[in-house]
């Protein structure tokens, strides 16, 4: 960081960290850490005030997540679909949320603003779930100060070593700048480049709705899996007919052995198939090999018109004293 860089935080660091880390909030890739970092090295010289800085943090990012909260509350699944889409990975972004958040609960919020991703999208999925207020309150709360307090702390501990890499950066100068950027756009590129070439691989072995729909129609023998997860179903509460609903991680040794002798279609919600289409390469390698995703997942089918049946409960509850999740359907 640059010295007019550390001069714009000694003077208006109570509003430069917290529009950092809302910023953060809302999925804007801003230096929110570095900063932080930089502001606990000032005040290790008594150049600006920890808790008032800490405080400010605060205020903003429990304002924010608590819109999100209500938004998710409000709205439901549709909400984390549409933050999901802003991903690098949309297909597993919300089922790595809703893991993490069916395993640890309320808790998860303590760590979710250190994993990159989670810190948007934990805090409507703790309305879905329908934590109590007072308690999202209180662990968003302990998850900001965490979060904040422990790179703040950091920065006050190695102010030494932060005031000399800044030196060096500055002497850098805008060849550090280049550098950095180029990572970051090449990180990015790569990313989408893998997902890029994953998808276009796999484009000629979907099977078409109207494909399937013909196979259904003439008393074919087809296995349907929806690999949706219980989100997904809450948001869209339909099926394909005939359609079994299993989790991708469910498919064990059993289910495999199962589906070895049968001609099987996937769909998942992801209007790319992605999710359809890694699961149907996995069943392949274990010798599946009449395994196809269905193009363009539930979404295609229903744009056709197509017949479905309605999901006719999905509970998907949080268990407000423990702060556990559990999902079932019938």
């Amino acid at each position: 960081m640059s010295p007019a860089g550390l001069h714009s935080l000694e003077h208006y660091g109570v509003v430069i960290l917290p529009a950092l880390a809302v910023a953060e909030q809302l999925g804007v890739p801003l230096p929110a850490v570095p900063a932080l970092l930089a502001v606990g090295a000032l005040a290790a010289h008594g150049r600006i005030s920890l808790p008032l800085v800490l405080g400010a943090i605060s205020v903003a990012a429990l304002a924010t997540d608590f819109a999100w909260y209500e938004l998710g509350r409000r709205r439901g699944a549709r909400v984390l679909a549409r933050l999901c889409q802003l991903s690098l990975e949309p297909d597993s972004c919300l089922r790595r949320a809703e893991s993490i958040f069916g395993r640890h609960g309320a808790r998860s919020m303590l760590a979710a603003k250190f994993v990159p991703g989670l810190t948007t999208v934990m805090p409507p999925l703790a309305g879905v779930f329908g934590v109590a207020r007072v308690r999202f309150a209180l662990y968003d709360l302990a998850g900001v100060l965490l979060w904040a307090g422990t790179w703040l702390t950091l920065g006050y501990l190695f102010s030494d070593t932060i005031v000399l890499i800044t030196a060096r950066a500055t002497a850098l100068g805008r060849m550090l700048g280049l550098v950095i950027v180029t990572a970051l756009a090449g990180y990015i590129l790569v990313k989408y480049a893998r997902r890029r070439l994953f998808l276009r691989k796999l484009r000629t072995a979907r099977v078409s709705p109207e494909a399937l729909k013909r196979r259904l129609d003439a008393g074919e023998d087809v296995v349907i899996i929806d690999l949706r997860t219980a989100l997904d179903v809450v948001a869209t509460p339909y099926a394909i007919p005939g359609s079994r609903w299993l989790a991708a991680h469910a498919i064990d040794e059993h289910e495999v052995e199962f589906l070895r002798s049968r001609d099987v279609v996937l769909y998942c919600a992801s209007p790319n198939d992605v999710t359809s289409a890694r699961v149907a390469l996995q069943l392949q390698r274990k010798g599946i090999t009449r395994v196809r995703p269905l193009e363009g997942g539930l979404a295609a089918w229903i744009v056709l018109n197509y017949p479905v049946r309605p999901i006719r409960h999905l509970d998907v509850a949080s268990d407000r004293s423990s702060g556990t999740v559990q999902s079932t359907a019938a």
